[in-house]
C-alpha cells in the first residue's frame, strides 16, 4: 500500500501485528506512522503514550524490543513498539524477526520504520502475509494531484482546483511535506469554504517563481538562449535553489517530451498536449517548442534532464548554476534535424 492511499482514508487502516513503513519521504513516513498509531490505539485517549515504546534502530537491542512487544498493556488493548531508522536493526536481526513475524505477540504491534525494504526478502513476504507494508516514496502524478485535492477539502476545508494542484506540483516539486505546507498557506489566503485557483497558486507560491521558470523554458526552447540565461540569473540571485528550479523545469519539459512522442504516432497536437497534461493555453507554445527542438532533441529530453539532475546531486564538479546554464544552452541551440 502506498502511504497516499492510507492517508486518503485512515479509518480503513487495518490493525495487524507488524507494519513496515518504508521509503525516503520523511513527511509521508511521519503521517503514516501517526495514522497507524491512532488505528491501533483507538480509544486509549491521553494514555496512548503509555502504550507506546520507541527505539532507535542503530542502538536498539533485540531483547529490549521483544520484551516491550510481550509486555501486557495497562491502559489499552494493544501495545505499540516503533523502531525508527530500523535498517541496521533489520540487517542485524533478520532471522529473529522472521521467526517473530511467523508467531507475533497477540498484544503487541511492531512497526519497523526503514528507508529500504526489498519486497523479495523472506521478511518482507512474511510481513505482507500477516501485516502491512506502507510505501512512503514520492508518489507519481496519478496519485499526488487527486490526493492534494482531497487533502485540501478534508484537512483545510478548502476546494483545490485540479489544475491549481498540477501547477502547485510543478512549482514546488514532488516533496509532499512542502506541498502540504503550501496548500495550508493557500487555504488561509482564500479563506474558509473558498476555492484555490491556478492564479492563486501563481500569485502566492514562490512569489510567481513558476511564471519566471516558464519564461526561462519558453526562451530556451525557442532559441533565445541569452534571454533564458538572464531569467535564470534573476531566479538564482533571488535565492532559488538550483535543485528546485530543475524540478520545476523537468515537470514542464517532460510534458513537452510526452506530447512529442505522441505526435510521432500521428496524433494531432491538441490531442497530444491534452494527453500529456499540457493546458489548452500552452498548445501553441508547445508547437513552437517542438519546431525549435526537433524530434531527436525532444526524444533526448529525459536523458538531458537526468544528466542535469545527477550532476546537481554530486555527479559533476561543475557549480550548480553552470549545470543549469549548460542545459539551457543545449536547449537553445539550433535544430539539427
Amino acid at each position: 500500500m502506498h502511504a497516499i492511499d492510507l492517508l486518503k482514508d485512515p479509518a480503513k487502516v487495518p490493525v495487524v501485528p507488524v507494519y513496515a513503513v518504508f521509503g525516503d519521504d520523511s513527511f509521508l513516513r511521519r503521517e503514516a506512522l501517526q495514522e497507524i498509531r491512532h488505528a491501533v490505539l483507538k480509544g486509549a485517549g491521553e494514555d496512548d503514550e503509555l502504550a507506546l515504546a520507541r527505539f532507535a534502530g542503530d542502538a536498539a537491542t533485540l531483547a529490549d524490543v521483544m520484551d516491550e512487544l510481550r509486555t501486557l498493556p495497562f491502559f489499552s488493548k494493544m501495545r505499540v513498539v516503533v523502531v525508527e531508522g530500523a535498517d541496521p536493526f533489520v540487517t542485524a536481526h533478520r532471522k529473529e524477526l522472521e521467526a517473530y513475524v511467523e508467531h507475533p505477540s497477540t498484544s503487541g504491534v511492531l512497526i519497523l520504520v526503514v528507508k529500504v525494504w526489498p519486497s523479495n526478502t523472506k521478511l518482507a513476504k512474511l510481513v505482507e502475509r500477516v501485516g502491512l507494508s506502507v510505501e512512503c516514496k514520492g508518489p507519481n502524478e496519478r496519485l499526488l494531484t487527486p490526493w492534494l485535492v482531497h487533502l485540501s477539502k478534508s484537512r483545510f476545508k478548502t476546494e483545490l482546483d485540479p489544475g491549481a494542484a498540477d501547477l502547485l506540483r510543478e512549482l514546488v516539486g514532488p516533496e509532499v511535506g512542502l506541498l502540504v505546507a503550501e496548500v495550508e498557506k493557500l487555504s488561509v489566503y482564500v479563506g474558509p469554504k473558498g476555492k484555490i485557483h491556478r492564479d492563486d497558486v501563481a500569485r502566492m507560491v514562490g512569489a510567481g517563481r513558476i511564471e519566471t521558470v516558464w519564461k526561462v523554458l519558453d526562451a530556451a526552447t525557442t532559441g533565445r538562449g541569452g534571454l533564458a540565461l538572464e531569467h535564470l540569473d534573476g531566479l538564482i540571485t533571488a535565492g532559488e535553489p538550483p535543485v528546485r528550479l530543475l524540478s520545476a523545469m523537468s515537470a514542464s519539459l517532460l510534458k513537452v517530451y510526452q506530447a512529442g512522442r505522441l505526435r510521432r504516432r500521428r496524433i494531432e497536437l491538441r490531442e497530444a498536449c491534452q494527453a500529456a497534461g499540457i493546458p489548452p493555453f500552452a498548445v501553441e507554445t508547445t508547437r513552437k517548442q517542438h519546431a525549435h527542438l526537433g524530434p531527436s532533441r525532444v526524444d533526448r529530453l529525459p536523458a538531458m534532464l537526468l544528466r542535469a539532475d545527477l550532476d546537481l546531486k554530486g555527479g559533476s564538479t561543475l557549480p550548480p548554476r553552470t549545470v543549469l546554464e549548460r542545459l539551457l544552452v543545449e536547449l537553445a541551440g539550433p535544430r539539427a534535424d
